[in-house]
């Protein structure tokens, strides 16, 4: 009777404590399973335009939810997936592009390096 009780209270444990926090660009901690999220590229173009690449392509491809002007960050919701696309102009003449996928609290690499690809593309198309 008692490892009736025990075995599924113990495993169910287990799996609480085997996921945890993974942080945002936004420097936010969710709840999910740690794995690979994320794509990073680097254009030579300049900051405002690789922010309206960003733009066309999250709103063609879902809802944009968020523009942190701050850390310069946007969110977006495409089907179930929050993405995060994080933009970085420290150096000088070129834009650091992060993007990250989570779809229900576990890592969706594809549809990343899919968002880093149509950014790229509407950089090309943009010129």
């Amino acid at each position: 009777m008692k490892f009736e009780f025990f075995t599924p209270l113990a495993l169910s444990c287990l799996l609480v404590l085997g996921a945890g926090c993974v942080s945002t660009p936004k420097d936010d901690l969710i709840f999910g399973l740690p794995g690979r999220d994320k794509i990073v590229s680097r254009y030579e173009k300049p900051y405002d335009q690789v922010k309206a690449a960003a733009i066309t392509v999250l709103k063609r491809n879902g809802t944009l939810v968020g523009d942190d002007l701050v850390k310069k960050v946007l969110e977006a919701r495409i089907d179930t997936a929050k993405v995060y696309v994080a933009l970085d102009d420290s150096e000088p003449k070129i834009t650091k592009v992060t993007v990250q996928v989570r779809r229900g609290g576990v890592a969706d690499i594809d549809l990343a390096s899919e968002i880093d690809k149509q950014i790229y593309g509407q950089l090309l198309v943009s010129q």
